[in-house]
């Protein structure tokens, strides 16, 4: 484990909440482990504690009940074993036992407030520390890409753990039971739910996935009846402009977008600053899990699932969108085999204003164009490059560039790509065209439109 992860899983632990850490003992030690100034002086008191609570204890009740052994009557009723020596023997000893007990009680109560106390406190810092991890991503997305996109998943698994911590248990008190005669109050672990929503329409369930611009929910209507997606945009870019922009613009793109390959937006909603999407909930996977379950697809499915997608693309293209980040994790699966196109979030329409910031270049390295990737414009035959990459993967198990990002970005513009059948020899040479031709580093060489390609591949015969 890198010193990244290792940092975050100490951010997460700080982060959970007191009744989640109690109930899992692994993050409750981490949790307690995290030194801070306040648990410094702490541990330093406990310590001090430990050494002069006895020596303490023993003065006051030397001084409250004395015991003077030096003198001729105490040695006599000693000989004599008198019953009043053995009575305030007996009387120091417990008064003793009291005050250690009263020391060390204080103590324990002392330390409880103040870890629980520093819970808020560890919450902040590991917001603050997602905000700055985000922050030194971009500042480093030029100079250091395999950096930002390490510090930028750290912070997006810190951010969905503190989402889904706001999801924990609580205990309450339910009705009375009588049982042989006894009356005894039951408790039960009912779990606390969060609305949004006009009049608590959407009952979040879980956190299912963090991407680059939000945490992705489970969750139900209560009007219709069925289970559904929420799309959160994280708060912190929900008060930037430009993202604010494109995630409005990622809806008017799944609402404009009605067809049978793009995942549908049901409505969006704007409520106490923060932004969501409500969309149809796909449960059976991403068309990643398929390829890395299997190692390869067959030649067959692959081709039929990659004229899906380009139909889906043709018509996302006719209405003016292009995608740019066309990927396998973009690929939904329904339980019933059929699968969407999702996450529009970085779609460029031929009318927006939206500018990206200078030196930050959207997308996924490992399936972006080389215009793409090289910061320049780019049109509709970015994403047919965008899912060359994808059926290389699909077919090969493989993708055609390997290596750390920047690694990867300077071999989309100056590299060309092994044949596909070099990695499995069920590919005969049409297929192996077909994609080399969508993978050509000028966009003019590539299909000029996904439905050129559909054409193409409608003919093969596998």
């Amino acid at each position: 484990m890198n010193r990244i992860q290792q940092h975050c899983m100490a951010l997460v632990t700080a982060a959970t909440p007191l009744p989640q850490v109690i109930r899992k003992p692994e993050l409750l030690k981490f949790w307690l482990l995290k030194l801070t100034r306040e648990r410094l002086y702490l541990i330093v008191g406990l310590i001090i504690l430990a050494f002069l609570a006895g020596p303490i204890s023993q003065a006051i009740v030397d001084y409250l009940y004395p015991l003077d052994h030096d003198s001729f009557q105490n040695t006599m009723a000693n000989l004599l074993n008198s019953p009043s020596l053995r009575q305030l023997e007996a009387l120091r000893d417990s008064r003793y036992s009291q005050l250690m007990f009263l020391f060390w009680g204080s103590g324990l109560i002392v330390a409880i407030i103040i870890l629980v106390l520093d819970l808020p406190k560890s919450v902040k810092q590991a917001e603050q520390k997602a905000q700055k991890l985000i922050e030194k991503s971009q500042e480093v997305s030029v100079s250091n890409p395999s950096l930002s996109e390490r510090l930028l998943e750290t912070a997006n698994n810190l951010r969905l753990r503190l989402s889904a911590s706001e999801e924990g248990s609580q205990m309450q008190e339910s009705e009375t039971e009588t049982e042989t005669g006894k009356t005894r109050v039951v408790k039960k672990a009912v779990k606390k739910v969060r609305y949004i929503g006009v009049n608590q329409r959407y009952r979040i369930d879980r956190a299912l996935a963090s991407g680059g611009s939000g945490v992705v929910y489970q969750a139900e209507d209560m009007v219709l009846g069925r289970k559904v997606a929420l799309k959160e945009l994280l708060e912190d870019l929900a008060m930037d402009e430009a993202q604010t922009e494109r995630f409005k613009v990622e809806a008017k793109a799944l609402a404009l977008l009605s067809h049978p390959r793009i995942l549908p937006v049901y409505d969006m909603l704007e409520e106490n600053g923060r932004f969501w999407l409500v969309m149809e909930l796909l449960t059976a996977g991403t068309l990643k899990d398929r390829i890395e379950k299997s190692g390869s697809l067959k030649i067959k499915e692959s081709i039929e699932i990659v004229k899906g997608i380009a139909s889906g693309l043709e018509f996302a293209h006719e209405k003016g969108f292009v995608h740019r980040d066309i990927k396998p994790e973009n690929i939904l699966f329904a339980d019933d085999g059929s699968y969407r196109i999702t996450d529009f979030g970085i779609a460029k329409h031929h009318t927006t204003t939206i500018k990206t910031a200078h030196g930050l270049v959207l997308g996924s390295p490992a399936y972006m164009s080389p215009e793409q990737a090289a910061g320049e414009d780019i049109d509709s035959r970015s994403d047919i490059y965008s899912l060359g990459i994808t059926m290389y993967q699909m077919v090969t198990g493989e993708l055609p560039f390997q290596g750390d990002t920047a690694a990867v970005m300077a071999q989309h513009i100056t590299q060309t790509a092994e044949p596909p059948s070099s990695g499995n020899d069920a590919i005969d040479g049409s297929l192996d065209v077909i994609i080399l031709k969508m993978l050509e580093k000028k966009s003019g060489d590539r299909y000029q439109s996904m439905q050129e390609l559909i054409g193409i591949l409608s003919d093969i015969k596998y």
